[in-house]
């Protein structure tokens, strides 16, 4: 029971000195700070969780320019976020991601919001502010986070109302004319206290990296539509956010918070340059063809639009010992994405996106009281999401690409409409066990029973095939997803843990596709053991984990004659291991550090490679898994030191990528070898003031790589579309806090 106490006593520590301001004369301290984190649904310390967690705070991720989720993976181990061609952000942990280029289909990693599920990731990938932590988990999570984390499960947290006032602000300025600003308002409104209110906002704009030869200029469409304005750079920038929230605490222990949030984008987007192959549909037709140089695309017009609008309500309350959570969450979003997909002066191709959706979700669970020896948590959940899409591929072809015999420099008109609606809706109970056997050791379980469906009513039309056709799906899936674990308390400051997960992921359609059923649900059964301690004092924190996962029917986007379409690779198999490491030698010295390597590899998958032999039907078994690199590391240090009156922070991390392939057949014209960024960041700030100026530097050696690639295919010549790493950047910032 001591031990028990104790440890709710340093839980509530921590969590207090988590919320609380930072203290303007606070020095280095020789302690490694403790984390509490709510993965497992509850609180609980990082460093005493049997699982494996990674939790970044959020005015770290905020003072280093890290703003965005592509930032956030790079500091996990074995996470990757490889893949934004078609506008979706596609995060990677152990191998599994979100491989879907359409609407119709889930990630493998689920993506949570202040607790509630986001489903539509065409518009997940906005930028990060006024976070109090993101916590990232790695291997399947399907008994406690449901649908579709068969590789993992992300979870942003936002800053909490504080019960005191509180306020801060920051500007910032850099190259390619960054101007950004970001802070909040915090504090009490009525009922001496007892309910406080937090307003968010951010600010950003950037004028874009990637230059546009053909800027100003107006361009007709290629087959049908309106005209379009050349941007003057591409890569721009220019969106806002704003949060609104209230935390009530009422006498009976009650907690209500609500939320309200609101992101608007309106830029040229991302760029999609093309790579040159020998043989190129603008060549054949116009004598034209695309720049070499990565931060060059021509491009008639690039427009990106997006607006999400979130509510979410929690309400906590005291059961008897217990502890009773609801949340309930309605998120909007609207995605508009058009881009010239030829990348020349021609007009050749263009492509545009229209996503419109409603997320809706509900999660009713019970949680035990902390130091009893059966914990427990029974729950309950229900979503709802309803998405619809319009694709328009435009594009001219050679005459001879659709007739034999016919000349290649004679274009057709080619236009590809697809899309249609497809609504899901999940329903589950869940429970997650523990049990504590001995003072030492403790048995974990998980089980939860889910039923998915799925209705999906697509079209597609090609008028130069004679092809108008609709198509109705409707499939339903019921899984029961589980996990078992022990835990061993080695000692006061380490523990090991063991645990056999399964994991599910129900099918999908490729809206547009009209393939003739969707495709097998993803089903994954991985094992797992780790390693936790603090040693020299607690100025260290070391963790270890080795993982091994199989995976069935795993869900894969191909290349097909017309377009993209979906299969399931048969078998796959992912081992690897990970460490993170935190250590303060000294006390004004920090060093972090994360590794993750895999061996991610296809055992059973048979396919064409169309765009390289297109007659020939392969097994790709032994080939690495595609998007997915086999080592990744971050290494970091910093270094903290008062300086007559002042404190003064610098700090570099180096980034590690190990070899990427963007498909399955490995081949050479699908590579991104393995690369390196370094991101510098530094503050000062006086002893006794309220204010303090930071700066950063990402990509300091301006390392240009890949960091993703979508075939387009045969019919449009299966150019290889791709997204570059962004060059080196700069932002020198002022911050003062109320």
């Amino acid at each position: 029971m001591k031990r028990a106490m104790f440890r709710r006593h340093a839980i509530a520590a921590a969590s207090l000195a988590a919320l609380a301001p930072m203290a303007p004369a606070q020095e280095a301290t020789a302690q490694l700070e403790r984390i509490v984190i709510t993965s497992e649904r509850r609180m609980t310390l990082l460093d005493t969780t049997p699982a494996s967690v990674t939790a970044l705070p959020g005015g770290k991720l905020q003072e280093s320019g890290y703003t965005g989720i592509e930032d956030v993976v790079n500091l996990v181990p074995n996470a990757t976020l490889t893949g934004q061609t078609g506008n979706n952000a596609q995060l990677y942990v152990r191998g599994i991601g979100n491989v879907f280029i359409l609407a119709g289909g889930d990630p493998g990693v689920a993506l949570y919001s202040d607790g509630a599920y986001v489903s539509d990731q065409t518009s997940s990938n906005v930028s990060l502010f006024d976070l109090q932590r993101v916590e990232v988990l790695r291997g399947p999570q399907g008994a406690l986070y449901g649908r579709n984390a068969t590789g993992g499960a992300m979870n942003l947290i936002s800053a909490l109302p504080t019960d005191s006032f509180r306020a801060s602000a920051n500007v910032v300025l850099g190259n390619y004319g960054r101007k950004e600003s970001e802070g909040f308002v915090s504090g009490p409104v009525a009922g001496e206290g007892s309910t406080s209110m937090r307003v968010s906002y951010q600010i950003k704009k950037l004028d874009g990296w990637t230059s546009n030869p053909l800027a100003g200029t107006v361009s007709g469409p290629v087959v049908s539509g309106s005209s379009t304005t050349a941007p003057k750079k591409l890569d721009e920038v220019d969106s806002q956010a704003l949060r609104i929230q209230s935390l009530t605490n009422f006498a009976s222990g009650s907690k209500l918070r609500l939320m309200a949030g609101y992101y608007h984008e309106d830029d040229t987007g991302q760029s999609v340059p093309l790579l040159v192959d020998p043989v190129m549909i603008p060549g054949l037709l116009y004598g034209v063809s695309p720049s070499t140089n990565p931060r060059i695309q021509k491009s008639q017009g690039s427009e990106k639009r997006i607006e999400v609008g979130q509510l979410l309500a929690n309400w906590s309350m005291p059961v008897g010992d217990n502890t009773l959570d609801v949340t309930a969450s309605y998120r909007k979003s609207r995605a508009d994405h058009l881009f010239d997909s030829d990348g020349t002066e021609a007009l050749v191709a263009s492509t545009g996106f229209k996503t419109r959706s409603t997320d809706k979700s509900l999660d009713v669970h019970l949680t035990s009281a902390d130091g009893v020896p059966l914990q427990w948590l029974v729950g309950a959940t229900l979503l709802r999401f309803d998405q619809t899409q319009d694709v328009d591929v435009s594009s001219q072809v050679p005459l001879g690409f659709l007739m034999p015999g016919g000349p290649f420099n004679v274009g057709v008109p080619l236009q590809f409409l697809l899309g249609g609606k497809v609504e899901t809706s999940s329903a589950a109970v869940y429970t997650d066990l523990r049990y504590q056997v001995t003072p030492k050791v403790a048995l974990l379980g998980g089980l939860r029973l889910n039923r998915d469906h799925k209705v999906a009513d697509e079209f597609q039309n090609i008028a130069v095939f004679g092809i108008a056709g609709t198509n109705h799906l409707d499939a339903s899936w019921t899984s029961v997803p589980a996990s078992l674990g022990v835990e061993y308390k080695i000692s006061d400051g380490s523990i090991a843990y063991a645990r056999v997960s399964h994991g599910f992921k129900s099918g999908a359609v490729n809206l547009g596709s009209l393939q003739p059923s969707m495709v097998k649900p993803e089903t994954v059964i991985a094992g797992e053991v780790g390693y936790k301690v603090d040693f020299a004092d607690r100025r260290g924190l070391f963790s270890a984990a080795a993982f091994t996962s199989r995976y069935k029917d795993m869900q894969v986007s191909q290349v097909g004659i017309a377009n993209v379409i979906l299969a399931n690779a048969s078998k796959a198999r992912i081992d690897g291991a990970e460490l993170e490491l935190s250590y303060k030698p000294i006390p004004p010295l920090t060093v972090n550090a994360a590794v993750g390597i895999m061996d991610p590899r296809y055992t059973d998958f048979t396919n064409v490679d169309l765009r390289n032999a297109p007659t020939t039907v392969v097994n790709v078994r032994g080939n690495q898994l595609a998007n997915v690199p086999k080592s990744n590391a971050a290494i970091g240090v910093e270094y903290a030191l008062p300086i007559s009156g002042w404190r003064a922070t610098v700090r570099a991390d180096y980034v590690y990528r190990g070899k990427v392939y963007f498909t399955e057949f490995n081949t050479p014209d699908a590579v991104q070898e393995a690369f390196s960024m370094v991101n510098l960041a530094f503050s000062v700030k006086p002893v006794q003031g309220n204010w303090k100026l930071f700066g950063w530097v990402k990509n300091a050696t301006n390392k240009t790589a890949i960091t993703s690639m979508s075939v387009a295919s045969p019919v449009l010549g299966a150019a290889r579309q791709v997204t570059y790493t962004p060059p080196r950047m700069f932002g020198i910032g002022a911050q003062v806090d109320f």
